[in-house]
């Protein structure tokens, strides 16, 4: 029996239709104005650039550099695009129609430029990008990175959330806080329903998103009954490391979460005088939950600097940093302060709930 090659064209006809089907076909539509893009919203939503046309240059030109930037617009997917003008001087030329192009979309906050909010089609914000940290330089390679990866997750957490409806019980609670895991913006009341779910928490998705490895606990010694934090207050290492070690050892819970309860058990360690190998040890078990994360990268710093092992010669003068030492100590510095800022961000967004959605109702800017 003889077997016969396909045809040159029967092989361009299924390269074409593969081509179709994959990620790499879906194609970015644009819009003139932001209601006009949340009309056209299929399943990848709304992509929407903010900038200051009359205050923030930097912006002004990235919506050529950036926003205009074929490997943006590759990342968008099947997103509808928008370029939304936002105004200090309301007085200003094109102020009044900006208003009509924003719609009812809020401004970023603090009135932050550039910023490129990722919408779901309802009109939800699921993720924020903005400044160099996520979208760097002008040209807009990280912040097409980030683009593609936000709309991934977007289409992982339909997905998952298509699941856990068709499943109930504990099933149901681990793919709920699969979806709490993503870096996106989970829907409301997913907590709730993870607590509906699974009320024994036998999945440990439950404490996994209700817990803050910060301020828990630390709060509940650090406060009065009435929410007055304690005068000439002494921390119980005994009470708080016991804390402390039921997270560290508790793998239900997230690494960053177990890791931040090391960096209490390591700060108030070191405040009561523990021996520096004790001190190095603790540091050390930390970073290895997890080497990537902040406290991970901040690991070999602070053994350096707060144990005292190899921050000496032998003739007691101080070690030479090298120049990839000192860069990795920025890193982990901007790192820090990244996620300080983000955690900030999310207490203020926490309590602000519903007013930070983009909905048909909100206000303008």
């Amino acid at each position: 029996m003889t077997t016969r090659k396909p045809s040159k064209n029967l092989l361009t006809t299924l390269l074409a239709a593969v081509a179709l089907l994959s990620p790499a076909a879906y194609a970015a539509q644009r819009a003139a104005t932001y209601p006009e893009a949340l009309e056209k919203a299929g399943a990848d939503g709304v992509i929407a650039y903010c900038y200051g046309p009359d205050w923030n240059k930097r912006s002004v030109r990235m919506l050529k550099s950036f926003w205009e930037n074929p490997v943006v617009e590759e990342a968008a997917g099947d997103a509808v695009m928008v370029a939304v003008p936002f105004y200090q001087d309301q007085n200003s030329e094109g102020a009044d129609s900006a208003s009509e192009i924003r719609g009812h979309l809020r401004a970023p906050h603090y009135g932050a430029c550039p910023t490129v909010f990722m919408i779901d089609k309802e009109g939800t914000i699921y993720a924020t990008l903005t400044g160099m940290d996520d979208l760097g330089d002008e040209n807009g390679t990280l912040g097409a990175e980030n683009i593609k990866k936000k709309l991934a997750e977007l289409r992982r957490q339909k997905e998952l959330l298509a699941k856990a409806a068709s499943v109930s019980g504990p099933a149901k609670a681990k793919l709920l806080c699969e979806v709490t895991d993503l870096s996106i913006d989970a829907p409301k009341g997913i907590v709730e329903e993870i607590e509906l779910a699974d009320p024994e928490d036998t999945t440990g998705a439950v404490r996994r998103n209700k817990h803050n490895a910060f301020y828990g606990f630390m709060y509940q010694q650090l406060q009065t009954k009435d929410g007055f934090l304690k005068t000439d207050f002494v921390p119980d290492l005994n009470a708080i490391g016991e804390a402390c070690y039921s997270i560290i050892n508790d793998e239900s819970y997230r690494n960053e979460d177990r890791q931040a309860a090391y960096a209490l058990l390591i700060g108030l360690s070191r405040e009561a005088g523990i021996p520096s190998t004790q001190l190095r040890g603790y540091i050390t078990k930390c970073a290895k939950i997890d080497p990537t994360t902040m406290y991970g990268k901040m690991a070999p710093a602070l053994i350096e600097k707060w144990t005292g092992k190899d921050s000496e010669s032998a003739s007691g003068s101080k070690k030479k940093k090298t120049a990839a030492e000192r860069k990795a100590e920025r890193e982990a510095r901007r790192q820090a302060a990244k996620a300080e800022r983000d955690r900030k961000k999310a207490e203020r967004k926490a309590k602000k709930g519903a007013k930070d959605e983009v909905t048909g109702g909100d206000a303008e800017e």
